[in-house]
């Protein structure tokens, strides 16, 4: 009898150790997130680098529950580029990664579009599951991307102080006199940008001489431009089209800087604008059909 207990007692503490076992928290998972480099000490370096994290996400999570995890992360990161952005949801289908965030980040740009862009792509491509990447702004496409798919394989850790070309192009803004004047702006592409898509950031960027002035709406944003065999097709979210001011001669003036910036490029003889994906017959007031081609007179630049 007795061994018998001693055996029932130790079946007993072998139950008890499991269920120990079993209670106990499960260590948080470890993710790579990507991040901006310290750039004062990565000079020739990369401009992002990978850090380890851990995430309080269990292991068989779903992909969504994780993906949403490891972009909090990087917007919680620290980095300036991340000042009030804010994870709007994430949703994917098949092996891609649907990101939305707020307002603000359309108001990236350029170089800082470029690294925040590659900073999501790289850390959710991480992810077993997930190969590729789209991210919107409350909903919509953002500008100056060769693609709106982004892929590990495109990401360029590079500090991107390499230029790949410089151009110089016109600018038209708003002079004293209230006309349209050119402002010669020298640009630099990087690789993977378009003259079409420096020129308009630029545009939308706003003057740098003092009496220049930019008669494009704050917030005004372009989903993409591209030029295709001689057509350049404008693109625009409607929340775009919904700032412009109720007077038809400054939208005249607006639609009109647009055109003889793109017109100035000299490879442009026609111009297409839409609107939510959809082609624009109406610029507030004004017919698109006043710009649509390429006056006579715009010789363009070399």
């Amino acid at each position: 009898m007795k061994r018998r207990g001693a055996l029932f007692l130790s079946f007993l503490l072998v139950l008890g150790i499991i269920g120990c076992a079993v209670q106990q928290p499960e260590e948080a998972a470890t993710y790579q997130i990507f991040v901006l480099a310290n750039q004062q000490s990565a000079a020739g370096a990369d401009a992002i680098v990978g850090e380890a994290v851990e995430l309080d996400i269990e292991e068989d999570a779903p992909l969504e529950e994780k993906a949403v995890a490891v972009v909090e992360a990087i917007l919680s990161s620290g980095d300036y580029l991340w000042d009030g952005i804010e994870l709007r949801g994430i949703t994917v289908k098949g092996r891609r990664a649907y990101v939305d965030l707020n307002r603000r980040y359309a108001s990236l740009t350029g170089i800082q579009l470029s690294l925040a862009d590659y900073c999501i792509t790289l850390s959710l491509t991480q992810l077993e599951g997930l190969s590729s990447v789209t991210i919107t702004a409350e909903g919509q496409e953002l500008a100056y991307r060769p693609s709106q798919v982004l892929m590990e394989q495109d990401v360029l850790l590079s500090t991107m102080d390499d230029v790949v070309e410089t151009v110089t192009v016109s600018l038209y803004f708003v002079n004293e006199s209230g006309e349209l004047e050119a402002e010669q702006r020298t640009l630099e592409m990087y690789e993977g940008q378009t003259l079409a898509q420096c020129s308009i950031e630029a545009l939308l960027e706003g003057p740098q001489e003092r009496d220049l002035t930019s008669i494009i709406p704050e917030g005004f944003r372009v989903n993409s431009v591209r030029v295709e065999e001689g057509v350049c097709i404008l693109s625009l979210p409607k929340s775009s089209v919904e700032l412009l001011p109720a007077d038809e001669a400054a939208q005249r003036l607006i639609l009109q800087s647009f055109a003889k910036t793109i017109y100035s490029w000299g490879t442009v003889d026609e111009i297409q604008i839409l609107v939510d994906g959809e082609p624009c017959e109406l610029f507030g007031s004004v017919p698109v059909a006043e710009v649509q081609f390429r006056p006579a007179e715009e010789t363009g630049q070399e």
